[in-house]
């Protein structure tokens, strides 16, 4: 609880494993972002991005449903800038930046809905696992809004701009499997089970190469930015630190011994 006794209205937790879990967390308003709710997550960020990287970030909502978005009964508005009505978006546009430039890699464990700048947020994700029900939109023309967060951006990118546009425009709900089929989500999992799918690669991933992992999480990010030789040219770079590192001689004896036992298996059962 917060000092005045309320719910704070973000979690974070940073398990045995490894693994970091953020957790939306104004169930009764189906975890719209408030202004506190950004800014309790820039803390976390700042906690994520200044310690040893996590093994991975799962950002999930309370209760079973991620967000609907920013919360339209709440003020938009702070201070008196030039752009004071935009205030709380651009909060969130800088978390969203924030969380898609984190060195690890990060899920969103989608169940129930994400609307709106909620949409953004997850599709900031490495990955997005989906329950069987989740939807997802990007309604903001029916607001008399334009699309925030990076929505365009990432539709445009992922779809190609008449696809974008369809689904900007017409601000219809796509349902997972539609979204699998346009590669806007990772997998789709059983209701129930986005936070616990996410929570076991996460625990498994890199099986504890945790220097291999955020180099890769780097490499990708340049992959996405730059050409084949730039990517060329850090692929060397990392291989070598990871080569010079303690992390590739004990994956090296582990396969070993990996291969000693499933031949002494087969050789027992002969």
């Amino acid at each position: 609880m917060d000092q005045d006794g309320a719910a704070p209205e973000l979690l974070l937790e940073l398990r045995d494993d490894g693994v970091a879990v953020i957790t939306l967390n104004r169930p009764r308003a189906k975890n719209t972002a408030s202004f506190a709710m950004w800014e309790a997550f820039s803390a976390a960020l700042d906690r994520l991005e200044n310690d040893t990287p996590a093994r991975m970030l799962v950002l999930c909502g309370a209760e079973n449903y991620f967000s609907n978005g920013g919360d339209v009964k709440l003020p938009p508005a702070r201070g008196a800038g030039a752009l004071a009505l935009a205030a709380r978006l651009e909060m969130g546009q800088r978390i969203i930046s924030r969380v898609r430039a984190l060195p690890i890699p990060t899920v969103a464990a989608v169940e129930g809905g994400a609307y709106g700048v909620a949409w953004s947020l997850a599709m900031a994700c490495d990955m997005i696992f989906a329950a069987q029900d989740a939807k997802f939109g990007a309604p903001f023309l029916d607001f008399g809004l334009v699309p925030d967060g990076g929505a365009a951006w990432f539709l445009t990118r992922q779809l190609g701009r008449a696809r974008a546009s369809e689904i900007i425009f017409s601000g219809r709900t796509l349902d997972a499997a539609e979204a699998l089929s346009l590669g806007l989500i990772s997998r789709i999992v059983e209701k129930g089970r986005a936070v616990a799918e996410a929570l076991t690669l996460g625990a498994t991933i890199g099986d504890g190469n945790a220097h291999a992992v955020e180099l890769t999480k780097r490499l990708i990010d340049q992959a996405e930015r730059g050409d084949l030789t730039s990517v060329h040219a850090l692929e060397l770079v990392y291989c070598h630190l990871c080569q010079a590192g303690e992390e590739v001689p004990r994956a090296r004896e582990a396969f070993k011994a990996r291969a000693a036992a499933k031949a002494a298996a087969k050789a027992s059962e002969g």
